[in-house]
């Protein structure tokens, strides 16, 4: 990965992309989420607060007594679930508490402030579920007001709630995902939900294994897929619902039957994401001491962005940007370029395969691939590789005007490659009565009697000729 070339697919947005976390936010910041247009960020002080797209503050409550811990907004409905410390009832029970705010109902809470209504509390540890220290979180959308609220610990277990937590209709049980390791390591470091069908998966991450437990086994049933894990910050899900995890030598990918591609690089991998196809990943050099944020296409085989930026504290995705926000409580705001910008910077350093590949990659539509390989066309033919020329121009076919190809080849005095293309326009059925007149005209000229002949027998499968065939008598 080394020897890939670096592009500059993504560019700054909001005032050079260097921007600051508002003023209004003074605690240090533990926690973050984004969805639904909003970027929400959890502080030590107990207070959530929401941005908007210009992260600016749009409001901001107090939703625990101290710290927040982990935030994750839904997708399905306006929904924020939170995991926090609140205040201990005794010193037998642990305060950390979970809690689902509904962001579409506000209500007073002081004298000029509203905090959205919070529909659900439940105490995360009990009796049957012991306190221990939460290292992940997630939460599945079953059918709404379903939830499945997974919440991984430092001693290899999963606390699991399940049901309609507004009306207190919830069942909890425990995952044992990891044995207490030698160097007493077995924290849940990531989770990822899979739907397939009727069957819910959940993989699970340690530092020393990962796992995939199938939720709809009772109990869940747990395969192990790999005796090597990772740290916190570095799991991801990929788009394909992939489980993606990075350790210092590689990015391993998995898929529920197992590991899947590795891609080998070096280097502490401090967050690891996924955006629209690509791999997002912030890199410790140990040699120099610098982050690199890198955004990696894998499909091309290319590096769409490669920056070094400050201490990264929470990486995320919003209105088609990325977000990262720094220890310092700096932020660095980027997005992709359109495709035209990008096949621009391509075509002026004559990369026309990297640009063919990627409107193929990226589902362009036909006329836009078939117009970048005229571009590829017209760089082969000034080159004088006719035949390789002749090879994109083929594949325009439909798309680009004939006349526009057969006369280059007419005044390159290319007659070979001119009957190439124009049995080609016949063939694929785009070929008009002149183009007829002119395939025969270069047979003769050829003097190839036996291609001649077998275009004038050539018919398709309902016995129809692929030419007029007034046209042909009236050549021969």
């Amino acid at each position: 990965m080394y020897q890939w070339r670096k592009f500059e697919f993504f560019e700054e947005k909001l005032g050079g992309g260097k921007c600051k976390i508002p003023e209004e936010i003074t605690g240090k910041i533990e926690c973050a989420s984004s969805g639904r247009g909003k970027l929400v960020i959890g502080c030590d002080d107990g207070s959530v607060s929401l941005l908007d797209r210009g992260l600016n503050f749009n409001f901001g409550f107090q939703a625990h007594t101290s710290s927040v811990l982990f935030l994750q907004m839904l997708k399905q409905r306006n929904f924020l679930a939170s995991i926090g410390e609140d205040e201990q009832i005794s010193p037998q029970q642990s305060g950390m508490c979970l809690k689902v705010f509904d962001l579409d109902k506000m209500q007073p809470e002081g004298s000029s402030t509203t905090s959205p209504d919070c529909i659900g509390i439940l105490r995360i540890f009990t009796n049957q579920f012991p306190k221990a220290k939460i290292t992940s979180f997630l939460v599945l959308e079953e059918a709404p007001p379903i939830l499945l609220i997974a919440i991984g610990l430092d001693n290899g277990c999963i606390y699991c709630i399940k049901g309609d937590i507004a009306r207190e209709r919830i069942t909890r049980f425990k995952l044992h995902v990891d044995n207490a390791s030698v160097d007493g390591n077995s924290s849940v470091t990531g989770l990822g939900f899979r739907v397939d069908g009727q069957a819910l998966l959940l993989f699970a991450v340690t530092p020393n294994s990962v796992s995939l437990l199938r939720m709809q086994s009772q109990p869940p049933r747990r395969q192990i897929l790999d005796q090597i894990g990772s740290n916190v910050n570095s799991v991801a899900m990929s788009d394909r619902s992939e489980l993606i995890i990075g350790r210092p030598e590689a990015v391993y990918f998995y898929e529920i039957d197992g590991r899947g591609p590795c891609w080998a690089f070096e280097g502490e991998k401090k967050f690891l994401g996924w955006y629209r196809g690509y791999l997002l990943c912030v890199i410790a050099d140990q040699r120099n001491g610098k982050n690199t944020f890198n955004i990696y296409d894998l499909k091309n085989r290319l590096i769409a962005q490669s920056l070094v930026v400050k201490e990264v504290s929470h990486m995320l995705c919003e209105w088609g940007n990325i977000i990262l926000i720094m220890t310092d409580k700096s932020a660095f705001c980027i997005g992709e370029k359109d495709m035209e910008s990008k096949l621009d910077m391509l075509f002026k350093k004559n990369l026309y395969t990297v640009a063919i590949n990627l409107v193929q990659t990226q589902q362009a539509d036909a006329s836009a691939t078939a117009e970048v390989l005229r571009k590829y066309g017209d760089h082969l033919y000034s080159k004088q590789d006719y035949d390789e020329a002749m090879a994109q121009y083929i594949h325009t076919i439909g798309h680009l005007e004939p006349s526009f190809v057969i006369q280059k080849f007419l005044d390159a005095q290319r007659i070979h490659n001119l009957t190439n293309y124009l049995e080609n326009l016949h063939e694929k059925g785009f070929a008009s009565k002149d183009h007829t007149t002119l395939l025969l005209n270069c047979y003769t000229k050829l003097k190839d009697v036996d291609k001649l002949n077998v275009f004038i027998k050539s018919e398709d499968g309902v016995g129809e000729h692929k030419f007029d065939v007034e046209t042909a008598i009236r050549v021969c």
